[in-house]
């Protein structure tokens, strides 16, 4: 079990540095005491209570307070702080909270919490200076819940996502064997730990190896590159909007990535461009990986002896993969169709959706992803697009994924979205959103993209409209809001198209 594990590190490395992020260091010794001391502070605190909300950036606050959570046999919030505050009550109560633990940082949020009748406590309000009394580790099955985690909502609300102790402990292990994690390794924590991906490969795998981690609150390019540079960090996971913006940094040089050995990307498509970019300019090829949140989330990932352009990689050890067609059965190698997923790390279910559980999860423990793919003959993963964002044009299939990628190759295009919006004629046709580079001097036409695709897809798959938009909107975790976009009005359509 991980909690176990962490203890141990600091009864048998005490003096060993854990943790440093933005305000201090931790040893393993202080992590393991802080951590007992939070646990007691939670039995004063929320005595009868089941779960505690983390509203703490990743840092080792978070890792404490996680820590006590765990140690003293409640359920783990973590609460996305970019949230306004209404969205962030509603998951509160929907989660079922009383109390929320968070530091000054989040006075504002704190006080719309406390506002809507919940208990918030500050950290730093907090003794962490006695000795606490010797706590025993919690007997846990493997199936005893251990955390909620809310989907980031692109598609849809947000979700409460179940994941037991054995999801957990399981995806940790797992992706360590996977990946061969050593322990002498360092790690960076840039993602936000209510995000599945920071959690797991922010804080769970790192410190259930014992290696050291070094968090960054805020994501800043240059500062990321020094910290990288100053830390000798060796392994990196950030989604690709992260690296787009290092690669593009005044400070950035082969040198100050030099260490770095895992540059694994996930959260959302790597464009290939910005794969090849740095392969070329910084000699690292970055590792493409997948996942949700209701697979703990680490499903398959590349790594350094074993990657290929645009895959996702091999599956992790004890995780099933099998690609279906419209009637649910399986099919053969390069063929594209539904993605399930079976293993011990995938959830519990949704909480509090008996409904939207049954839909996802089959009898036989096979869960139905809602994304397309397809498995090569060397058993490589390639995600192509999402069942529910399937165009389905006069009868032909259109996957957005495939469009997107094209558009991306434009020298012009920084971001973009394809969607599918209704057609009287065709049923749906398909539309492109598109956020050009800065500072450009001459700027494409919606023509010219249209063109663009049309020499390098079928003339079916180009998009009807296409739209200019200042700025993507973007959830918390940097993935591009789909159902945000907004399709102006047909008297402005012939004015934009040109």
């Amino acid at each position: 079990m991980l909690l176990e594990k962490v203890i141990e590190q600091g009864k048998s490395r005490p003096g060993e540095i854990a943790i440093i992020d933005d305000r201090r260091t931790l040893t393993f010794g202080q992590l393991r005491h802080g951590s007992n001391l939070m646990a007691g502070h939670l039995d004063k605190l929320a005595r009868d209570e089941e779960r505690i909300g983390l509203l703490l950036p990743q840092s080792s606050a978070f890792v404490v307070a996680f820590g006590a959570v765990r140690w003293s046999s409640r359920v783990a919030v973590p609460l996305n702080y970019l949230l306004r505050p209404q969205e962030l009550i509603d998951i509160c109560r929907d989660a079922g909270l009383k109390t929320v633990l968070t530091i000054h940082y989040f006075d504002d949020l704190a006080q719309a919490l406390k506002a809507a009748g919940f208990q918030v406590v500050f950290m730093e309000e907090l003794s962490f200076k006695k000795i606490p009394w010797p706590r025993r580790i919690p007997h846990r099955k493997p199936d005893d819940l251990a955390v909620i985690l809310y989907t980031s909502g692109t598609s849809s609300s947000p979700k409460g996502v179940m994941l037991t102790a054995g999801n957990l402990d399981s995806n940790a292990a797992d992706a360590i064997a996977h990946a061969q994690f050593s322990q002498q390794m360092t790690f960076l924590g840039v993602l936000p730990m209510f995000h599945a991906l920071g959690l797991m490969a922010g804080f769970l795998v790192p410190l259930s190896l014992g290696c050291r981690i070094i968090y960054q609150a805020r994501f800043s390019p240059a500062a990321t590159l020094e910290l990288i540079a100053k830390n000798k960090i060796q392994v990196l996971v950030a989604v690709p909007t992260m690296y787009a913006l290092l690669a593009n940094c005044k400070s950035v040089s082969r040198e100050s990535l030099s260490s770095v050995m895992y540059a694994i990307s996930g959260g959302e498509p790597l464009p290939l461009a910005l794969l090849e970019k740095y392969r070329t300019d910084f000699g690292i090829d970055m590792l493409e990986g997948f996942g949700l949140t209701e697979t703990s989330p680490m499903v398959s990932f590349c790594v350094p002896w074993a990657h290929k352009p645009g895959s996702v990689g091999k599956p992790l050890p004890n995780v099933e993969l099998r690609i279906v067609d419209e009637m649910e059965k399986p099919l053969g190698p390069n063929l594209d169709g539904e993605l399930w997923i079976r293993g011990r790390n995938v959830m519990k279910g949704y909480l509090n959706k008996p409904d939207e559980t049954a839909a996802v999860l089959t009898a036989d423990g096979w869960f139905k992803t809602g994304d397309i793919a397809r498995i090569d003959q060397d058993g490589f993963l390639f995600i192509t697009g999402r069942k529910k964002e399937l165009i389905i044009m006069a009868g032909e299939k259109i996957a957005p994924y495939e469009i997107e990628e094209v558009i991306r190759q434009h020298p012009a295009v920084l971001l973009t979205a394809v969607v599918g919006v209704k057609d009287p004629q065709r049923g749906e046709v398909p539309v492109a959103f598109i956020q050009l580079e800065p500072g450009l001097t001459e700027k494409p036409t919606a023509q010219e993209i249209r063109v663009f695709v049309r020499q390098r897809l079928a003339p079916y798959k180009m998009p009807r409209d296409v739209y200019f938009v200042d700025e993507m909107p973007r959830s918390p975790t940097g993935k591009i809001l789909k159902r945000a976009l907004c399709v102006p009005p047909p008297e402005a359509v012939a004015q934009i198209n040109g």
